[in-house]
């Protein structure tokens, strides 16, 4: 700074501390002393400083928002915090107004003031101070501060957000375009500014665009709700969203746009239909199935039917059998008998013949009309407690003669233990008598049949096992052994022993109805073993 400068800032520090001589002098230069103090004590903060930052003056505003110490302007005046320094150092040097904002930490509060510095010039325009006025903008910056949080945190949402948000002018072009929008459209959302809504994809209804919605909601101005939209992606595919959107309105009520989001519903969409066509199968399915079961359910009364029809006509024929066949076989004792009279060997044999053949069709007769009542619920089972004991030499003794015939030994057939058992006696009895009966028939001469007896404590039942050294029965026999007219080797058309294959229906039958069953338990080979379980009681029952 040159001497006459300083001479010329040396007068105006005189005149500002109202040391300058000659009032007249004082009034036309700068301001009078009170006069200066009174106008300057009620302005906003506002300091005068030298080129190099030494204070000429600073009103008491400016001493309490900077907490500078110092009482009047004409006491001792402090030095200025370094960033006044940098902005008096660019006003001097390029003698430009400058206005900036300078922030002041006072204790924990920051505080915000806007600045304006200037320059102070004589008449001559040579620079003799930089004088600097503040207005308090704590208040303003700290709405600023939260306007800015607020908006980093719509920012964060909106690019954290699955929908995309969207918002238009009065004209519907996009003015804002959230993130996820690149996802849909291939495309930055900065790309998509100054578009119209209607222009990204269109309404999957009617496949026109959404413009079809402005006739209506758009054009009122009302807010809309679930919008169905398509968008076709760069990569060939189509989206599916949802739109919603509510219109904004200014101050004045004037129509300025809309805001809203947009939400990708193509998955949902997908899970939807995927859901719609199987409900359709599983319709088209359950109503075959119904009517496969309307038939199946026909077709089993039919059946009944028919099983009812089958097992009256055999009751009524074998009825109808028994009574001529009791007459013949009558006849024939009494031959056997010779009450009339002596008959020759020959006739002997004839009469032995008619009434073998006449009690063995009488069986037959009999099985058929228990298979009949057995299938027509007529059979009446009357359970009572019996020693197995009793059954099983009750059994033994009906086929000891036939098996004295054939040269089997049943010495083996024989339980003298404690076991009781809660059957119908007279139907246990037809079931030992058939599976004995068959054991000694198909067993070769010389061969063994006996019984095992043991316990099944879990299921509460006896296991009876009927079993002989005979040829066994075929694996592929095992799954029919249990049909009607089937025997243990071939079919009865075939087999060269006698009997029609009742046997083993009518037992399993008779022994279901009893609470138990009667199984097939050997393989093909050198044996057989039926066991027939029971239920066991005691003998107070």
């Amino acid at each position: 700074m040159s001497r006459q400068q300083n001479e010329r800032l040396a007068s105006v520090d005189e005149r500002l501390a109202g040391r300058g001589r000659g009032t007249d002098t004082v009034m036309k230069g700068v301001v009078g002393n009170v006069f200066f103090d009174a106008l300057f004590e009620q302005a906003p903060p506002t300091y005068v400083a030298r080129q190099d930052g030494t204070l000429i003056y600073a009103n008491s505003a400016f001493r309490r928002a900077f907490r500078l110490p110092g009482g009047s302007a004409g006491g001792t005046l402090p030095s200025l915090p370094d960033q006044h320094l940098a902005i008096i150092r660019e006003v001097a040097d390029n003698g430009r107004i400058s206005a900036r904002r300078i922030t002041h930490d006072c204790g924990n509060q920051r505080l915000h003031f806007l600045g304006r510095h200037f320059p102070i010039r004589d008449q001559g325009e040579q620079l003799l101070a930089v004088g600097a006025t503040f207005i308090d903008a704590t208040r303003e910056a700290e709405v600023e501060e939260r306007l800015r949080r607020e908006r980093k945190r719509f920012s964060d949402v909106a690019r954290a957000a699955s929908d995309w948000i969207w918002e238009t002018d009065a004209k519907l072009r996009l003015t804002f375009v959230s993130d996820p929008v690149t996802q849909a459209l291939g495309l930055p959302p900065l790309l998509l500014k100054g578009r119209r809504l209607h222009e990204l994809g269109r309404l999957p209804e009617t496949g026109h665009d959404l413009e079809n919605i402005a006739t209506s909601a758009f054009r009122a101005h009302s807010p809309f709700r679930d919008a169905p939209f398509e968008i076709d992606t760069p990569d060939g595919t189509t989206r599916n969203y949802l739109l919603n959107g509510v219109p904004v309105f200014d101050e004045e009520g004037d129509f300025d746009g809309y805001r809203g989001t947009s939400t990708d519903v193509t998955a949902r969409l997908s899970a939807e239909n995927e859901a719609n066509t199987s409900k359709n199968e599983l319709e088209k399915a359950l109503e075959a199935l119904t009517n496969k079961n309307l038939q199946l359910e026909l077709a089993v009364k039919e059946a009944n039917s028919a099983i009812r029809s089958k097992s009256e006509f055999l009751a009524n024929m074998s009825h109808e059998l028994r009574t001529p066949l009791n007459a013949v076989i009558g006849f024939a004792e009494v031959m056997k008998l010779e009450t009339f009279g002596a008959l020759s060997d020959h006739y002997r044999g004839y009469v032995d013949n008619i009434l073998n053949a006449g009690r063995h069709l009488l069986s037959l007769i009999e099985d058929i009309l228990d298979i009949a009542r057995i299938e027509n619920d007529i059979v009446t089972i009357n359970v009572t407690p019996i020693p197995l004991s009793d059954i099983i030499r009750d059994a033994r003794a009906l086929i000891e003669l036939r098996a004295g015939d054939r040269g089997i030994d049943i010495g083996e057939v024989a339980y003298d233990g404690p076991m009781t058992l809660r059957v119908d006696g007279m139907r246990t009895l037809q079931i030992f008598v058939n599976l004995l009966g068959n054991a000694v028939k198909f067993t070769q001469p010389g061969g063994k049949v006996g019984i095992d007896v043991r316990l099944d404590a879990t299921r509460q039942l006896a296991d009876i096992v009927v079993w002989d050294n005979g040829p066994g029965i075929s694996d592929e026999m095992r799954e029919t052994i249990f049909d009607a007219f089937r025997q243990g080797q071939e079919g009865v058309m075939t087999s060269p022993q006698e009997g029609v294959g009742l046997g083993l229906t009518l037992s399993r039958k008779l022994a279901r109805l009893m609470g138990g069953d009667v199984t097939l338990e050997s393989a093909g080979g050198e044996s057989c073993r039926f066991v027939v379980s029971l239920p066991v009681g005691t003998g107070e029952d």
